[in-house]
C-alpha cells in the first residue's frame, strides 16, 4: 500500500497522455481548439504535479548516492531547459523536458523518481524525435527570451514551496 498513491499518479498521468487521442477529435469540435488545449495543459500540469509529490512520499529505496554535484547540474541545466521550451515550439518544449528530466533523474538516486525521470526523460525523447522529423521552428524574440528567464527565476525561487526540496546545493 505504500506505493498505491504514486502508481495512481503515474498510471493517471500515462493514462492522461494515451487516452486523449481518441477524444481529442470531438472535444476540439465540441469546444472549440484554444479551449480544448488549454484543459488538456491545466489537466497534464496537475497530474504531474501530482506524480512529483506522490514520488516524494514513496517509500525512499536508494539506488544511488546523491553529490553535491548533482545539484549543480540541476542547476546549470534548467535555465537551458526554460530557454529551449520557451524558443523551440513543440521541439523546444520536448527538449526542455528531456533536460529537466535528465538532469533531475541524475540528481534524485531514489527508485520512485527514477522510476519518474526516467520515463519522462524517455518520453520526452520520443517526442522530440517526432518533431524533429517534422522540421522545427525556433521562435528567439525578446518576450520570449524574457519570459524564460522570468519563469526560471519563479521555478528556482518557488521550489522548495511547491515541490519541497531547495535546488541549493
Amino acid at each position: 500500500m505504500e506505493w498505491a498513491e504514486f502508481s495512481i499518479a503515474l498510471a493517471a498521468f500515462l493514462g492522461s497522455h494515451v487516452i486523449p487521442a481518441r477524444f481529442r477529435a470531438p472535444l476540439i469540435a465540441r469546444f472549440g481548439k484554444r479551449a480544448y488545449v488549454i484543459g488538456y495543459s491545466i489537466l497534464s500540469l496537475a497530474l504531474l504535479y501530482w506524480l512529483i509529490v506522490a514520488s516524494g512520499r514513496a517509500p525512499y529505496v536508494e539506488l544511488w548516492p546523491q553529490e553535491p554535484w548533482m545539484r549543480w547540474l540541476v542547476n546549470l541545466a534548467m535555465p537551458v531547459a526554460v530557454l529551449a521550451a520557451a524558443i523551440g515550439g513543440m521541439a523546444g518544449l520536448m527538449a526542455g523536458f528531456a533536460l529537466w528530466a535528465g538532469a533531475h533523474l541524475v540528481a534524485n538516486g531514489d527508485l520512485a523518481h527514477g522510476i519518474l525521470f526516467g520515463l519522462m526523460l524517455i518520453y520526452a525523447l520520443f517526442g522530440l524525435g517526432i518533431c524533429l522529423r517534422r522540421g522545427v521552428a525556433l521562435r528567439v524574440a525578446w518576450p520570449r527570451l524574457l519570459a524564460a528567464a522570468v519563469i526560471w527565476a519563479a521555478l528556482f525561487h518557488l521550489h522548495p514551496l511547491v515541490i519541497g526540496v531547495s535546488p541549493l546545493p
